[in-house]
């Protein structure tokens, strides 16, 4: 009789210790599938080398534990402040690498066995490229990823039909304006932006053809091309203008030019009339 309630004291024991367990356990082990994991955050859109810095706004979840996520700004010091950790540093690190230090805090702290966090950047505002000028869409926009002067002007909209096929970039480290020309890739269309860089899309160039011409005005400028090519835009001489006495005013001077020389920027081409 004493050995039946001894089993069945065992027995009820067994029962209550099965479910207090599971309410302790903070995270299902590594082989338990995760309940949570059809509801976890997709991966983070930053790219992995992103740097997180003051005023970026941060998703984080802490999976299986709803009261232990939220959206916060990096503060001015570089912190993020979190229920029962309190600050933690964030300014220079990566998501991941953000992600680890928040749950290594949980489990150093005892709260949480083998936490799972995950962190994505929902607002990027501390690390940015300003375009401005001759672009459809011009404002500031975040380094998500690695972005080259090409690939930023096309996230702007490209340049404009008044637009220079051309920008200057001034960088944020104070080494000075840099034009770069979009037709050549090889000349820093490719330079990979840091954050504080400036882009400007100036207006485009033009070379003037006025004079005895059948269509004087302005054109719009050709790297390479030939005061010949701009005589054939203003729809060549009239009868009465001659090739031979051309006269090219370049930066306010008169210079001495042929037809078959190349034109530069804002150069002004006028045809003279033929000496009778």
């Amino acid at each position: 009789m004493k050995a039946e309630i001894l089993l069945k004291t065992l027995s009820a024991g067994l029962a209550l210790a099965a479910p207090l367990g599971a309410v302790a356990q903070t995270a299902p082990a590594a082989a338990a599938p995760d309940p949570a994991a059809a509801t976890a955050p997709a991966a983070p859109a930053a790219d992995a080398g992103y740097l997180l810095g003051p005023d970026d706004e941060v998703k984080i979840s802490v999976f299986g534990q709803p009261d232990l996520s939220s959206t916060t700004r990096i503060k001015a010091d570089g912190t993020v402040t979190l229920a029962l950790i309190g600050p933690i540093s964030a300014r220079g690190k990566t998501t991941s690498q953000l992600a680890q230090a928040i749950a290594s805090s949980y489990a150093a702290g005892g709260y949480l066995t083998s936490p799972s966090v995950n962190v994505e950047v929902s607002n990027f505002v501390s690390r940015f490229v300003t375009v401005l000028g001759n672009v459809p869409q011009a404002g500031n926009y975040p380094l998500d990823r690695n972005y080259t002067v090409a690939s930023m002007l096309a996230k702007a909209g490209g340049s404009t039909t008044a637009g220079a096929n051309a920008v200057v970039l001034t960088p944020a480290d104070g080494s000075g304006p840099v034009r770069i020309s979009l037709a050549d890739m090889s000349a820093g269309a490719n330079r990979v932006l840091k954050p504080g860089d400036i882009l400007f899309v100036p207006p485009a160039e033009k070379v003037y053809v006025y004079g005895q011409v059948q269509d004087p005005g302005a054109f719009a400028y050709v790297p390479g091309q030939s005061f010949r090519q701009a005589l054939a835009l203003a729809g060549g001489p009239t009868l009465a203008g001659s090739t031979k006495r051309i006269k090219v005013r370049r930066a306010g001077k008169e210079i001495q030019a042929n037809l078959d020389d190349p034109v530069q920027p804002e150069d002004v081409l006028i045809i003279r009339e033929k000496l009778f």
